[in-house]
């Protein structure tokens, strides 16, 4: 089993990224090969709407985002985490939900009718995180994210939401019951993959 842990915070050390890792840790302990990838560290080019087909590739352009491809193609279970900006997803998340679009291209059939394509014939679980101050709401983030989740053939099925009131990187470190409810989702997600895989 391999999980994949997508931060989409300019913040390593910071909430998304500690609730992200607490995921992945839950999971190698129940024997998951993890994962991290700082999205922020990549070069990662934006969607140019060419409207060309890129078959055999996911894209025309490949850049960072072939790591990005890679893990959506071989992981089991991806945990993706964002702050809230502006009511969605950071912008490190939504150039890799942009460049996703060509894994369920819009194509003619042999029929003459049109249709979307799944590129990605592996079906992953997976798991959402969302870090925000109190004064924001979750519900149009997820929005966004279940959109990104469908195309990239995951099903969403957890979700960790984080809601602070101070400006301290990392603060959730002490908040102990979040850290243990992030831990917990990863075990929880590790033994309910490992269980269908026995049925």
């Amino acid at each position: 089993m391999k999980v994949c842990g997508l931060v989409g915070s300019s913040k390593k050390n910071g909430n998304v990224d500690l609730l992200v890792s607490q995921v992945l840790e839950g999971a190698s302990r129940e024997g998951a090969e993890k994962h991290k990838i700082h999205l922020n560290d990549l070069h990662i080019k934006p969607c140019q709407s060419c409207g060309v087909d890129p078959y055999p590739k996911y894209c025309l352009f490949d850049g960072d985002m072939k790591v990005i491809y890679d893990a959506l193609e071989s992981c089991d279970v991806v945990v993706l985490g964002s702050p809230v900006y502006f009511d969605t997803v950071s912008a490190q998340t939504k150039l890799v939900i942009d460049r996703v679009n060509c894994l369920m291209p819009y194509i003619k059939r042999p029929d003459g009718s049109f249709d979307f394509e799944r590129r990605i014939k592996k079906r992953k679980k997976g798991v959402f995180i969302a870090v925000t101050g109190v004064d924001q709401e979750f519900n149009t983030i997820l929005t966004t994210v279940k959109g990104f989740f469908n195309w990239a053939n995951i099903e969403l099925a957890e979700t960790i939401l984080y809601t602070h009131d101070d400006n301290e990187v990392g603060g959730v470190k002490d908040n102990k019951e979040r850290m243990n409810y992030a831990f917990g989702v990863g075990i929880r997600i590790a033994k309910n993959f490992l269980h269908t895989q026995t049925i």
